[in-house]
């Protein structure tokens, strides 16, 4: 080679070296069903939001599919003889995104500032039970407890932990930092939401360089996204006319697992005839469940029967269910003295909600019933719920039934953190306090439980819709995911998902 080529050669090689560089930088591309709301986990209630969080920071501990417990920044636990304190024996060599270690005051700082009344902390009631975080050195903290929570673990399973220095930031739940997989790089609402890997994540690095979560609201869309390789996966709200066709097509991964979850229409009881349970009733005797999940679900998930799935040993087959009755509401509000009814019925863009809005809309006119559906965009819904009582009913789902208790203490009790209805029955809060006392699955549980449920259907605050079922579609090409019927947790092992091609 002669001196005058030697330098070009040199340049052309450097270049294939920077190109292949540039080639072999992978991305997983995520659609989801809607934007998140925010990425702070202390105020945080929706699924969409979690699941991007679960990429970028951890809990304690985490739900196994089989919603067995495995650790995450704990490495084992134990409760004291008497129930009255549990120990976390914490990960060590971990750092948070911005280079500090990870150490107990970031357990005791998130935990705390859950626990201060001033602070708008979500399902505070959730945590309720711990009176003190101790720390005991830099890798072992301590929570005392009441004990009147015997799902204490579960509660702790759901809050990831947030920096001690920087949890005060007020941009946090925007630019979020963690000891995830996957940093936080960049957020443009309603386009896409960029991570980048974290080559110093204690479990390994990722299999992926960088993941992108797109929010793709209509299911059709989302679909041809999928099919087209603009995106590698998505969980949730398939085309269920097609997916017979999806299981038989090879390039196509379908999982379909049983969820934790519910659609439902909630009743403001504040309202002046909405307070009247018999009212409430009748509307919930206009939903075709039936024909709904038939029609509009094709098949997938159940007709919903409650707060609690009949597949739980908690389920009580005796509670009101309330079957599709047109004369039957009819009476009930003439038995009520509603003459004339009309009430807004707020929802999110979720293609399938405003559907079921539309059935009930229908219904309801059949017996002079008038209902304005409101269809926002799905943070604006929740900021509406978390926010303000200006709505008559609104149409939403809930996840993560993991227990009973969260099944229905958020919800239904009266000092609820989720309890967006203005709900209250003192025998049902009773019924709640001593069923998270009681040790779980026992027979005094089961039954408490059982009770608290018939108490519940019988005061109508929802009309349940449908249970639901979990559905995961990826490429052929995507290795290492696996569905998750806690909806929230089903990105939590995403530095083990790789693209093989």
């Amino acid at each position: 080679m002669t001196k005058f080529l030697a330098p070009l050669y040199a340049l052309l090689l450097a270049g294939l070296l920077a190109l292949g560089s540039a080639q072999a930088q992978s991305t997983l591309t995520i659609g989801t069903v809607a934007e998140a709301s925010d990425l702070d986990p202390r105020i945080t209630y929706d699924v969409y939001s979690y699941q991007r969080m679960y990429a970028i920071m951890e809990p304690l501990l985490i739900f196994d599919t089989d919603l067995s417990y495995q650790p995450r920044l704990a490495t084992s636990w134990e409760f004291a003889e008497d129930g009255r304190s549990i120990t976390f024996q914490l990960r060590e060599g971990v750092e948070f995104h911005h280079g500090r270690p990870f150490t107990a005051e970031d357990v005791k700082y998130t935990f705390d500032w859950m626990l201060n009344p001033d602070n708008p902390a979500a399902n505070p009631a959730l945590y309720e039970d711990i009176t003190n975080v101790e720390i005991l050195d830099d890798t072992t903290v301590r929570f005392d407890l009441t004990g009147d929570n015997a799902f204490i673990l579960n509660s702790i399973a759901r809050l990831h932990i947030v920096p001690a220095d920087l949890g005060e930031n007020e941009d946090f739940g925007s630019a979020p930092v963690g000891t995830g997989p996957f940093v936080f790089e960049s957020w443009a609402r309603d386009d896409r939401m960029v991570l980048t890997a974290n080559p110093d994540y204690w479990g390994g690095a990722p299999k992926v360089d960088r993941v992108e979560f797109r929010p793709i609201i209509e299911d059709t869309t989302r679909l041809i996204a999928l099919e087209s390789g603009e995106i590698d996966l998505y969980y949730g709200q398939p085309v269920r006319s097609e997916l017979d066709n999806l299981e038989a097509n090879d390039a196509i991964d379908v999982q379909r697992v049983d969820g934790l979850g519910h659609q439902y229409v909630a009743f403001n009881t504040e309202h002046p005839e909405l307070g009247d349970a018999r009212v409430r009733q009748a509307i919930s005797h206009l939903i075709p469940r039936e024909g709904i999940v038939e029609r509009i679900l094709e098949g997938v998930g159940s007709v919903g029967t409650g707060p609690i799935a009949p597949s739980s040993v908690y389920f009580e087959p005796e509670a009101e269910t309330y079957p599709y009755d047109p004369e039957r509401a009819a009476e009930l509000l003439e038995e009520a003295g509603v003459d004339q009814l009309s009430v807004r019925l707020h929802t999110n863009e979720n293609p399938v909600r405003p559907l079921m809005a539309e059935i009930l809309q229908f219904e309801a006119q059949q017996i002079g019933v008038e209902i304005e559906i409101i269809v926002e965009e799905f943070g604006a819904f929740i900021d509406r719920l978390l926010d303000s009582t200006d709505y008559d009913l609104f149409l939403i789902g809930w996840s993560g039934n993991v227990d009973p208790n969260y099944a229905m203490y958020e919800l239904f009790h009266s000092t609820g953190g989720s309890n967006f209805t203005a709900y209250g029955n003192p025998e049902l809060d009773a019924l709640l306090d001593e069923g998270r006392r009681l040790p779980p699955g026992s027979e005094e549980s089961i039954a408490t439980y059982k009770e608290a449920q018939r108490v519940l259907m019988d005061d109508a605050p929802f009309a349940f819709i449908n249970h639901s079922e979990e559905v995961a579609l990826s490429r052929a090409s995507v290795e290492g995911w696996e569905a998750h019927p806690y909806s929230s947790a089903t990105f939590a092992n995403l530095h083990l998902v790789e693209i093989t091609d």
